[in-house]
């Protein structure tokens, strides 16, 4: 097997790993939700956030994915603005119709919640669509830059999703669901971009 067979078999392997732990999230929330809340109140329950890490929330905002799309036909990848014109719909898709099947009110509604910035109100709680987009740009990004850029990106977006718990729009479990399935849908796009080529 060469090297970029395995690395497409790696990124299946990921994509795979990556979505059972977006199930295994919500099952693990399901049966130990003082843990979860325990966490919420750690990093809900403060003054308030640093004006950095709003910052670093921008993240994941949706115009992130198609900005990188962009990026990449600048730069001549062609694998990766293919992979990052599909991932918001993919990740929109998914997210969505994962609201749909696990119906989880915001924390406003189950637990004391100190409400900051844009923090909504209505709508599904898990998985984290902040985090997912994250998480979806940052793997789609990780395969071309150096490794420790790469890091520094993942922990950019691991602040990213933690910012949403504090501003109380998600659960912490929210915000693991969310960055699996980003890192899910980054996997599986990068895998079905390089078979394509």
């Amino acid at each position: 097997m060469g090297p970029d067979e395995e690395r497409r078999r790696g990124d299946a392997v990921q994509c795979a790993a990556a979505l059972a732990t977006v199930v295994l999230a919500g099952l693990v929330a399901d049966r130990h939700p003082t843990a979860d809340r325990r966490v919420f109140a750690a990093l809900n329950h403060h003054e308030s956030d640093p004006a950095v890490l709003r910052v670093v929330q921008q993240l994941g905002i949706p115009w992130v994915l198609p900005g990188t799309a962009v990026a990449a036909v600048a730069t001549g990848h062609r694998g990766l603005a293919l992979a990052a014109a599909l991932a918001l719909p993919v990740e929109k898709a998914l997210e969505v119709g994962i609201k749909q099947v696990r119906t989880t009110p915001r924390p406003l509604y189950v637990e004391p919640t100190v409400l900051r910035d844009d923090a909504p109100v209505e709508g599904g709680s898990f998985p984290s669509g902040h985090a997912a987009i994250a998480f979806t740009a940052v793997r789609l990004v990780a395969p071309y830059v150096p490794r420790p850029l790469a890091a520094s990106l993942f922990g950019c977006a691991a602040v990213a999703a933690g910012v949403r718990v504090s501003q109380g729009a998600h659960h912490p479990v929210d915000v693991v669901g969310g960055a699996a399935l980003g890192v899910g849908i980054g996997a599986g796009l990068t895998y079905v971009a390089a078979r394509t080529r």
